[in-house]
């Protein structure tokens, strides 16, 4: 690339020549990795030089692998990413705010060497990965290696080593690579590194691996590295790093794909229909989402219906693979169970205790030993030894279809099952008292809280008001014991959440319009995680309390948000400012310090932040909860409290 590092440019889609190219058949790769033999061979000597026979071994093995994946809708049949009958459909990345083409890694490359791509459970990080590397090795010119970032754990804390979890990865697929060749080889700038599921390391892990992989391309800094995560704090060390953002699926995409899922029959086209007509506007939370989409599929094909909470919507998906029929072929024949004398609620007792362990010690792939020992311990705890663990195993895989295997490795079909059956676990076989010392445990942590937000979204579906009491009310009634001895209690609630506010564009609509929005930093170092995260949670779930948090319309934010705008350009020098205005971070320790704004100023710009975010207010929201759950238990109290219930 002439100018790698541009930033800003806007992509575009592939010239004709580049198509005419495709047509043809012309394997680009072979210029890169062809230069990089001869830049091998100038060290080495022809003779000693086994990187070319390596690397086509490699792509070979490698492109057959990742263009096979299995799907929730496609069970054991696994299906392709390029190619007839292909799953794949692309979507577009959001770089402030202007979208990006996804058909080729070169529409990436103009923007940065260096991309982070953020996307949230489902929408597809690892399907554009797979589809980055099939792509660049038959068409680009750059040689593409794929590396899978939960294998990090395999290497020890202190002597995480990038080099030798990509060599790792390569060996993987039969090829013997001398490894001072490769890495001699690295020098000349010829690959592609496509690092998957920064999200998936262990979160002790996760700052170091984001460490390790910034030395890494700054070491080797004519090489392109792309890093795929969901949006994580750990990942702030990559700070050479561009940052895109996936965009959800637009209708048609949603409609494309879905006509894809299953065959062509009659059902699968009045799904598409009423996902045109209706269900894409109706859940679009859902629909926009890929995996997501997957299970309105399901559901749909089952109920002919679509539930409107996420809960509703994992327990139904589920219930569809329990008694699921493959009727591909209209045989509509049952896969039988190798656990029988299980029933169902059983069956989803041994899965949630399952899930629930391994979500909290963060594993989320495992050998077969690892998963037998996992599953057998369930099965101890629930008192159901009699059973064989490996049998069940079988079930989890060939019935449900909630555990794949790859190679050696088994994982969940989609990790956001296993969050969703670790929320179920909670909420259903727990105490007060166990999830009171569990919630405590996690919020205290600020890292490990920051990755559980979906946990915590799912029980408030499951069970709003249970959670709500066990997990936030002994630290609010503290807060506000706190707070009432202040004179701004709100200001000082804000403080104590947050540390600062930024702003930054996105574009996340159909139309791709740009949209700014203002949220809040992490909390600094000398406030606690547990009365920071305790706040944010119940932020989250007053919105589920109060019918009336929506009164915050969109005007109403807007005015704010301008206001606030404007006081931050009174404080900030322009090259403060990063991309042209569009972006900035400001301190609230700045704000303090300030001479560019009076005392009235600062304190009105508090406020206009307090109201922008809270609208009428955080501590009068939890005041009038804590009221509502003390009148509660008073009314136990009456005798006639059954009246009550």
């Amino acid at each position: 690339m002439d100018n790698p590092n541009t930033y800003g440019g806007k992509a575009l889609a592939g010239t004709a020549t580049e198509s005419a190219a495709k047509k043809a058949g012309e394997k680009a790769v072979d210029r890169g990795l062809n230069a990089i033999i001869d830049f091998v061979k100038n060290k080495y000597g022809e003779a000693q030089v086994k990187i070319g026979t390596v690397f086509d071994r490699y792509l070979h093995n490698a492109t057959q692998r990742y263009n096979q994946i299995r799907t929730l809708t496609t069970g054991t049949m696994p299906r392709r990413i390029i190619g007839k009958d292909s799953l794949y459909v692309q979507s577009g990345l959001n770089h402030n705010g202007e979208e990006i083409d996804t058909s080729s890694v070169d529409s990436l490359l103009q923007i940065s060497r260096n991309l982070l791509i953020l996307g949230t459970d489902g929408v597809g990080k690892s399907m554009l990965t797979r589809y980055l590397f099939l792509d660049t090795a038959e068409y680009e010119r750059y040689v593409p290696v794929l590396i899978e970032l939960r294998r990090i754990g395999i290497q020890l804390s202190g002597e995480l080593s990038i080099l030798d979890l990509i060599y790792s990865c390569m060996e993987d697929f039969n090829v013997d690579l001398p490894k001072d060749q490769f890495e001699y080889s690295l020098q000349l700038g010829k690959y592609l590194f496509l690092f998957d599921g920064f999200d998936e390391v262990k979160s002790s892990l996760a700052k170091e691996t984001a460490e390790a992989i910034q030395k890494f391309s700054a070491k080797y800094p004519n090489n392109s590295f792309i890093v795929t995560s969901r949006p994580k704090a750990e990942t702030s060390p990559l700070e050479t790093f561009t940052t895109m953002e996936s965009m959800p699926l637009s209708k048609a995409q949603a409609v494309d794909l879905a006509s894809r899922i299953w065959a062509k029959d009659e059902k699968t086209m009045e799904f598409c229909r009423q996902l045109n007509e209706i269900l894409y506007e109706k859940h679009k939370d859902f629909a926009e989402n890929p995996l997501l989409l997957s299970m309105m599929f399901l559901t749909f094909m089952r109920n002919s219906s679509i539930p409107e909470h996420l809960s509703d919507f994992y327990k139904k998906a589920y219930d569809a693979l329990y008694s699921a029929h493959d009727n591909q072929d209209k045989g509509c024949y049952r896969r039988d169970f190798e656990c029988k004398t299980l029933d169902e609620n059983e069956f989803k007792r041994i899965l949630s205790h399952f899930c629930f362990h391994s979500y909290f010690k963060e594993d989320y792939e495992f050998s077969e030993a690892e998963i037998i020992r996992y599953l057998q311990n369930s099965l101890d705890k629930l008192g159901l030894a009699e059973i064989r663990s490996i049998d069940y195993l079988t079930d989890l895989r060939n019935v449900v279809c909630m555990i794949i295997k790859d190679g050696d490795i088994y994982r969940f079909s989609h990790r956001s099952f296993q969050t969703y059956f670790a929320a179920y676990y909670s909420a259903h076989s727990l105490t007060d008292e166990q999830q009171k010392r569990l919630f405590t445990n996690i919020l205290s942590d600020g890292d490990v809280y920051f990755g559980r937000i979906d946990y915590y979204d799912l029980l408030m579906q499951i069970e709003l008001d249970r959670f709500a009491e066990n997990a936030l009310e002994c630290g609010l009634r503290n807060l506000i014991q706190k707070a009432g001895a202040t004179q701004r209690p709100d200001e000082f609630l804000l403080r104590t959440a947050y540390d600062r506010i930024e702003n930054h564009t996105s574009s996340l609509d159909e139309g791709h319009t740009t949209n700014e929005r203002i949220f809040y930093g992490v909390i600094s170092e000398s406030s606690s995680y547990y009365d920071s995260n305790i706040l944010s949670l119940f932020y989250r779930c007053s919105k589920s309390y109060y019918s009336d948090f929506d009164d915050i319309t969109h005007e109403y934010r807007s005015n704010k948000e301008q206001a606030i705008k404007n006081y931050v350009k009174l404080i900030l020098q322009p090259e403060e400012f990063r991309k042209d205005g569009h972006e900035f971070v400001i301190l609230f320790e700045k704000i303090d310090t300030t001479d560019c704004i009076t005392d009235d100023e600062r304190q009105r710009l508090y406020n206009l932040i307090i109201e922008y975010h809270w609208g009428k207010g955080i501590c009068m929201r939890i005041t009038e909860w804590l009221d509502k759950l003390d009148m509660k238990r008073a009314l136990l109290e009456s005798p006639s409290f059954i009246d009550n219930l």
